[in-house]
């Protein structure tokens, strides 16, 4: 784990940053603008940022068949699925294009910040210098957070390798986390002279995709990502493309994070999440099965297994809080799970509702479940807490999560002062952004009490195919309870409320959420909730996680 101290600012200035540092030319407006885009990667109070690269992210893909007709589509295309995306990730977006006209066939444009900051927009086109640089046929796109809010081009996706064959040049992007990282990085520094710049996940998978197209003869893809899968555990969705106009989009055997696919017209369409190809006027959207991959050569696509899928393990965690409520993942809607997590919630409630009442939601993804708590429990929902738009999703912007509570979070006092507020939340992992909006309520708002309802099950266990916990001692609730019961008793939920500073707590139940989702629970992972890992190297990190969780080691898994 790096560390680093950001001293000065970011000034902005004609739309392009000039820092850190300090400008030759900028002004107010700028200063300010940029301070808003840079609030959830850089501490302004000069507090140290822990770097650290294990992320979640979006990746998407463009493929178009009459190269005469590309260059208008290709970038707006792009730009929709990315923004669509956002939500999973604002840390850096990047694209890479495919254009056998010019003389940098496949070129990567990438950049910290959002996605409008990348794309340069004004109104509905790209700037010119974008759009002369990075037209073309095909692209693959990326939006990306990081743990701790590295603000680093470096380390923004796609990542581009360089070779005179145009099979070997590549540029490739990707969404999840490889469990056994740390053998695969061991296998390659085991050989002579062999070195690695960044350390992560990411440029582990660049190595490994060009060990496979070493040859001298163009190499099947299909075979290349089916070696890949034998090497990998964990999650990946890779989109890949290369200097022939190869492409491929893969989803790997689990399919434990999300990844869908569809034609508008004969334009092929892949992204994440489906709201980005809906978006782009996408009719029918079908899920990628696991095992699967989208190959596309010579313009045409076909889909075709590449690795066996034994069982499937969906990432719950997607419905419930990191995808898009418009979405629908695997078939299964993330609004209507977030619905009928409502209705589990108010089937539960033990509180005798009256007029001194109020429901609210933590803004924004447990207003779905609050509103429908609200509505089977004849309570008229309100929104006692407003969201700052300017300021970063907390679970994933990283450190510091406490302290940006009361920028994030505006009250409105007249409407919850002096009322018992049941306060709806999407999960409740570290604790530490509850407690500290629990006493905000009741110093700031003057509410009467606090009732915490958490619409996902009692965070046990760390995650380690990309969501950000990967240590026992940082989860809120394994300080509580036995790692191998996520049913707590009466008792213990009393003192865990009594933690937060709350007058009550309460979980949806591990056994309501296969039913929610709409899903048999054979086909999720629900490993964070009941430590049943996928995988051979997840079960095997979460028995060093409890090992160092006795040592008290507060260093993540993956790196002790």
């Amino acid at each position: 784990m790096q560390e680093r101290v950001y001293c000065g600012y970011y000034f902005f200035s004609l739309g392009k940053a000039s820092g850190p540092g300090f400008a030759a030319a900028g002004s107010l407006r700028g200063f300010a603008q940029q301070i808003i885009l840079s609030y959830n990667t850089i501490l302004l109070s000069g507090q140290k940022v822990i770097a650290d690269v294990k992320h979640n992210c979006g990746v998407a893909a463009v493929s178009i068949p009459s190269p005469e007709n590309s260059s208008a589509q290709l970038l707006p295309l792009m730009y929709k699925m990315l923004l669509n995306m956002q939500n999973r990730g604002q840390l850096s977006a990047g694209i890479t294009t495919y254009n056998i006209n010019r003389p940098q066939i496949i070129d990567t444009y990438k950049d910290t910040g959002s996605v409008n900051r990348l794309f340069e927009f004004s109104g509905s086109l790209p700037s010119n210098h974008t759009r002369r640089k990075m037209d073309g046929s095909q692209a693959i796109g990326h939006v990306r957070y990081a743990t701790a809010g590295v603000e680093s081009k470096e380390y923004a996706q796609p990542f581009e390798r360089h070779h005179g064959r145009k099979w070997k040049w590549f540029s490739f992007c990707f969404n999840g986390n490889l469990a056994n990282y740390t053998e695969l990085k061991k296998n390659l520094l085991d050989k002579t002279d062999y070195h690695i710049i960044r350390g992560f996940d990411t440029e582990i998978i660049m190595h490994y995709l060009a060990y496979e197209l070493r040859h001298n003869k163009k190499p099947d893809l299909v075979r290349v990502f089916h070696n890949l899968s034998v090497k990998f555990d964990g999650a990946y969705n890779i989109a890949f493309i290369n200097a022939d106009g190869d492409m491929v989009i893969a989803r790997d055997p689990l399919g434990i994070r999300p990844l869908c696919y569809g034609w508008c017209g004969n334009i092929l369409l892949a992204a994440s999440e489906s709201i980005a190809l809906a978006n782009c006027g996408v009719k029918d959207i079908k899920p990628l099965p696991p095992g699967n991959m989208i190959i596309i050569t010579d313009g045409k696509a076909e889909v075709k297994q590449y690795a066996e899928s034994r069982k499937k393990a969906h990432c719950f965690f997607e419905w419930i809080y990191f995808a898009n409520a418009a979405s629908v993942i695997d078939n299964q809607s993330v609004y209507k799970t977030r619905t009928a997590l409502g209705k589990e919630l108010a089937r539960m409630e033990q509180n005798k509702i009256d007029d001194d009442y109020v429901i609210t939601s933590v803004p924004d993804t447990s207003r779905p479940t609050g509103d429908n708590m609200a509505f089977e429990l004849g309570v008229r929902p309100v929104e006692g807490i407003m969201r700052n738009r300017y300021i970063g999703r907390t679970f994933i912007t990283g450190s510091n999560r406490a302290s940006m509570v009361s920028n994030k979070y505006i009250l409105l006092k007249d409407i919850i002062k002096n009322k018992k507020v049941i306060l709806i939340d999407d999960s409740l992992v570290r604790g530490s952004t509850m407690k500290k909006l629990v006493n905000y309520l009741k110093k700031e708002g003057e509410v009467k009490e606090v009732h915490v309802r958490i619409a996902c099950p009692p965070v046990m266990a760390p995650c380690f195919y990309g969501i950000d916990m990967s240590t026992v001692t940082e989860l809120f609730a394994a300080g509580f309870a036995d790692h191998n019961n996520n049913i707590l008793p009466p008792s213990v939920l009393a003192e865990m409320a009594s933690a937060l500073h709350a007058d009550s707590l309460a979980y949806v139940p591990v056994k309501s959420i296969p039913a929610c989702i709409g899903l048999p629970e054979k086909d999720l992972c629900m490993a964070c909730l009941n430590n049943s890992y996928p995988t051979p190297w997840g079960r095997r990190l979460y028995k060093k996680a409890k090992l160092n969780s006795g040592k008290n080691i507060a260093q993540r898994t993956y790196e002790c």
